[in-house]
């Protein structure tokens, strides 16, 4: 998933800005969560320091003159902090612009707030639509990938966010289970099977990534994930399945 932060100090602004981004990632399903608007640049590094987001894409203002770093001294600390920042500065400091490159911040983009409402808004969904690009280039090059369609758009998680795969109640479809989300698709099991040998059938409903198992109940013959969920394991491969799972829990 693909984390948002908002860092702006006009509240009218910052929640403008909120909203036409959550529209437009609803609009197109994109597989984007907006984290955290908020107005201190201290704030958001404190978030980004307790919940680390492996990928992120942050809007940020450059002039907070109620605080005591600015937006560039943010996205230098942002730097930092995470492997996967796509910064874009939205901001009334247009000759700020080289000095984000001398600083070796990279921005991904620079939007000048004298451009109107209607160009920022633009502005912005064009880089939700780039963000998301890179986020989905950056991942096919260095993830171990689980793919699903969907009205025929293509969708993918890093294989180790997926939990487990199982049938649906709805006819023809299957759900993934992931670290934070749950996708029902079009498809059958014993294709995401034969897809995806690296997950382990622990019974005719159930495909499991047995690394992100995190607990094993040998009364009900269940497997827990950290997020709570379950899956059946069947009698005879319990023990099989008992073996694997306590050795990862070991290591």
């Amino acid at each position: 998933m693909l984390s948002v932060y908002f860092c702006e100090d006009n509240p009218e602004q910052l929640a403008h800005y909120q909203e036409v981004v959550q529209r437009y990632i609803m609009i197109n399903d994109y597989d984007m969560q907006i984290k955290l608007a908020t107005a201190s640049p201290k704030a958001l590094l404190a978030a980004l320091e307790t919940d680390a987001p492996k990928y992120a894409l942050l809007f940020l203002d450059i002039e907070f003159p109620a605080e005591d770093m600015n937006g560039l001294e943010t996205a230098i600390a942002i730097r930092q902090q995470l492997g996967f920042a796509e910064i874009v500065f939205v901001t009334t400091h247009s000759e700020m612009a080289l000095l984000t490159f001398e600083r070796k911040v990279e921005p991904m983009d620079f939007v000048v707030k004298d451009l109107g409402r209607e160009q920022i808004d633009q502005k912005l969904r064009e880089n939700v639509d780039y963000g998301y690009q890179r986020y989905t280039n950056y991942l096919e090059n260095t993830e171990n990938l689980f793919q699903y369609t969907i009205g025929g758009r293509k969708f993918s998680l890093p294989m180790g966010d997926v939990y487990f795969v199982s049938t649906a109640d709805t006819p023809h479809k299957v759900s993934v289970h992931a670290a934070n989300q749950l996708v029902e698709f079009p498809g059958f099991l014993k294709d995401v099977a034969d897809q995806y040998p690296e997950l382990y059938r622990t019974d005719k409903s159930f495909l499991v990534n047995l690394d992100n198992v995190s607990g094993i109940d040998s009364t009900t013959r269940r497997l827990i994930f950290p997020n709570g969920d379950q899956t059946d394991v069947a009698t005879r491969r319990f023990h099989e399945v008992k073996t694997l799972v306590q050795k990862h829990l070991n290591e």
